[in-house]
């Protein structure tokens, strides 16, 4: 398996789809597929307060506005009412329903964030147009200001993305015109669509606002996620760094002590490595820990296995539900495809101690395999040693 080439990728590296997503960019706010639906999982869970307060907030003045209408509409004069009149009530009270509704966690648990932030939006939107209109028509003077503040409102922190707000607030618009011009006058439809005028200004405005705070929001999911990956794992290799791989190991010992699982721990050291380093340099030497890190992962192929760099050319590899008798012939495989390398016309070998777990800790369960993988060295390297009787002919 030559691999000729020592020319290392960029310090991000290809394979970390965080760091490739913030080179290529995301101008249109949108990710590689699996990258999206991470993405907007995270939006829906940062979204949860912040679109109660401002539900709470709607909900509130809503109120005030469905209250007032009754001193301001006059009803117990002109009882009964004028059907526009119990239209713009039921309309009122309907979407005044709707906002209490989503403070209730059971409807939230019912539909996505996504999709009630989208109607209860419109529906907010639709009813202030509605109400202008009818309170027009009846003579009466609204407060215009209203639909300009709802349109712009879309782009705040609701559980909408940039796209869907737009949708939303151009809908409103959309609305408001075909309303003025099937309902009113013409002499009243002007003021109309002045008004619409003013909030043809105010999505585009509002929209420039709400797209550079997704982009910096998307921008910061990325920045976060690398830190917390780097955080976690080898910047060299992506395999998982000591500190997660304890956190791991100490789980597993657990979930394996209540199970009663089977659980293998294997050690593994490159050998001569410091010579290798030094006739054929450092870039050399990350190729071949990478190479190396690679073929070790590919035995850590359940949920629960894992492949970690414990430190300098010190490997680790977890392999749960599987006792010695099954890893010991993985581990041989693995040993051997690392002596096939061929990393710039230079061969590598490695060393494995690997032990059963035995109802103990991780400190008493590495200690035994590190003991394991000193045998394998005194015993002339390039081999495996276990619990088990050891194999005597390597490679």
């Amino acid at each position: 398996m030559p691999i000729h080439d020592l020319t290392l990728s960029s310090p991000l590296g290809a394979h970390d789809c965080y760091a490739l997503q913030l080179r290529n960019g995301f101008e249109m706010l949108r990710f590689e597929s699996k990258l999206e639906a991470e993405y907007r999982a995270v939006l829906t869970e940062e979204a949860q307060r912040p679109t109660l307060i401002i539900n709470a907030a709607a909900m509130l003045v809503w109120a005030g506005f469905a209250i007032f209408d009754f001193v301001r509409l006059d009803v117990s004069e002109r009882w009964p009412l004028a059907p526009d009149i119990w239209l713009l009530l039921g309309t009122r009270w309907l979407v005044l329903g709707a906002l209490i509704l989503n403070m209730v966690p059971a409807f939230g648990r019912l539909i996505p964030l996504g999709w009630r932030a989208l109607v209860i939006f419109m529906m907010l939107g639709f009813g202030a147009c509605l109400t202008s209109v009818i309170y027009r028509l009846n003579g009466l003077q609204s407060i215009e200001t209203m639909q300009i503040v709802i349109v712009m409102s879309g782009f705040l922190p609701i559980g909408l993305r940039f796209y869907g707000s737009l949708f939303a607030s151009f809908s409103i618009v959309v609305f408001s015109v075909v309303l003025g011009v099937l309902a009113l006058p013409p002499a009243i439809n002007t003021e109309q669509m002045a008004l619409v005028a003013v909030m043809l200004l105010a999505v585009p405005i509002a929209a420039i606002g709400g797209y550079l705070r997704e982009y910096a929001h998307r921008r910061q999911f990325l920045l976060a996620a690398l830190l917390a990956h780097q955080a976690q794992f080898d910047a060299l290799t992506n395999l998982a760094n000591r500190r997660l791989f304890e956190r791991h190991a100490n789980a597993a010992l657990a979930h394996a002590a209540r199970t009663d699982e089977a659980m293998t721990l294997a050690v593994i050291d490159i050998d001569h490595f410091k010579q290798f380093n030094d006739l054929n340099g450092h870039a050399a030497g990350d190729l071949a820990l990478r190479a190396v890190a690679d073929l070790i992962a590919d035995s850590a192929r359940r949920p629960m296995d894992m492949a970690a760099r414990l430190g300098g050319e010190e490997f680790a590899l977890l392999l749960f539900g599987t006792d010695l008798v099954r890893a010991q012939p993985l581990l041989e495989t693995m040993r051997e495809r690392i002596a096939d390398l061929d990393v710039g016309g230079q061969r590598l070998t490695i060393s494995i101690g690997a032990t059963n777990a035995r109802n103990e800790g991780l400190e008493a369960l590495y200690r035994r395999a590190d003991h394991l993988l000193y045998r394998s060295k005194e015993a002339g390297r390039n081999r495996l040693s276990t619990d088990l009787q050891p194999i005597p002919n390597a490679r």
